[in-house]
């Protein structure tokens, strides 16, 4: 497979680190990244991966999309449930469902990135990583190491080069990096989970079900929030 020229490269990387060097970050410069490695042979490869995966193969090959989630239907689940968790983690920091760009569904790639966008925090989820901070490069890291999505892996490879500057924290970015790596390691390929047929099932069953070892306590795990509510 060819390789791309560097200067596709360069311009990624001053894109990541400046979305992580600024304080208030704006989620599009993700989409951008993700968008920027459409065509690219390193989503060609990272879709090959995809459809390699039993669960995700058969999504791409069906084209399987869902409505929107509702928030509001899914609260009203028991609080021991998938549905319940997702629709708090949702409600507590103030997310809407439809966060992301939507793309036009033209090419498996196309296809990827929005299953990828749109079940973002449904890993939140299930992984137990907040939704901030070293949570998120903790869940995306699950990713970056189950199927090498390009836009995850070069965050969380800007994240670490940047943690080593005075003052930062780099060792807890590299722990919790491992840590979301060891998780994709250990447990199911999440991408291709049909998570909309198990909204009801209680979220330590899934957990069980996808060998998760989910991060239960810490700034890092949404359960142990300051002022989250059921």
């Amino acid at each position: 497979m060819a390789y791309e020229g560097l200067a596709p490269m360069i311009e990624r990387v001053k894109m990541v680190t400046g979305f992580i060097a600024t304080p208030n970050r704006d989620v599009a410069t993700v989409f951008d990244l993700e968008d920027s490695y459409v065509g690219s042979p390193q989503m060609a490869a990272c879709v090959e991966r995809m459809k390699a995966d039993p669960e995700m193969g058969r999504c791409i090959a069906e084209g399987y999309v869902t409505p929107d989630y509702d928030p509001d239907a899914l609260i009203r689940l028991p609080p021991d449930t998938l549905g319940h968790a997702y629709a708090r983690l949702l409600k507590n920091f103030n997310y809407a469902a439809h966060f992301y760009r939507d793309r036009e569904l033209r090419t498996d790639a196309d296809y990827c990135i929005m299953r990828m966008r749109k079940t973002h925090d449904i890993h939140h989820a299930v992984t137990g990583f907040v939704p901030r901070g070293h949570g998120e490069t903790g869940v995306i890291a699950v990713s970056a190491y189950q199927f090498g999505y390009p836009a995850y892996l070069l965050i969380d490879l800007a994240a670490m080069a940047l943690s080593v500057h005075p003052g930062g924290a780099f060792q807890q970015t590299f722990d919790w990096i491992g840590v979301g790596m060891k998780m994709g390691h250990d447990c199911k390929p999440l991408a291709g989970i049909k998570w909309e047929d198990g909204w009801d099932k209680p979220l330590a069953v899934w957990r069980q079900e996808l060998g998760i070892t989910p991060v239960m306590s810490g700034d890092t795990s949404w359960h142990e929030t300051p002022g989250m509510v059921a």
